[in-house]
């Protein structure tokens, strides 16, 4: 718990700061940016998580590697982190950034598992559904499950559809199995 609490005060302090130093946009492209770069590096994960590597040997690495990508907000942000010893809670600290990001711009994170990949044309009508039931703007992140056979299960808010062709299925032997019983 104490992890989340801090990552969620880092987070805040850095929405404050993009805030007060004018760079908000350029700060939220940069936790994209670095959002993304540890979720593609299993190298860059197991840098931000070990022990042994000292703080300031960590600080000079995360230099390295962002130098030029992120802005200096979003720079001088992770090199504190770093210093502080607080690397391994990097992670935690962008996805509470998008978090605060998404409340504040009234959008709600969906989650969508299809069975196959889905166009541009189909995910926006989803996202378009999804939006008019929750009432709020929609961040889809998608899944694929072939397990599902067709159709597509969402979870937003507190809500759960199932629209696959397995869940389908399932409803149906149960059916057909209550119905030999009787």
């Amino acid at each position: 718990m104490a992890t989340t609490r801090a990552a969620h005060r880092y987070a805040k302090a850095l929405i404050e700061i993009a805030q007060e130093q004018g760079s908000f946009d350029v700060v939220v492209e940069d936790v994209q940016t670095l959002r993304a770069a540890i979720a593609g590096s299993t190298d860059l994960r197991n840098l931000l998580a070990t022990p042994i590597i000292e703080n300031h040997t960590k600080e000079r690495l995360l230099r390295e590697i962002f130098s030029g990508k992120i802005g200096t907000v979003a720079d001088r942000f992770v090199t504190l982190l770093a210093l502080k010893g607080r690397a391994v809670d990097l992670p935690a600290v962008l996805q509470a950034f998008q978090r605060l990001l998404d409340q504040e711009r009234n959008i709600v994170v969906a989650t969508i598992t299809t069975a196959v990949e889905l166009d541009d044309a189909q995910r926006a009508r989803l996202e378009e559904r999804i939006k008019q039931m929750s009432g709020h703007g929609v961040r889809a992140e998608y899944r694929v499950d072939p397990s599902l056979v067709g159709g597509f299960r969402a979870r937003f808010e507190d809500r759960m559809i199932d629209a696959s062709v397995r869940h389908q299925l399932e409803r149906l032997h149960e059916t057909l199995v209550e119905g030999s019983v009787n």
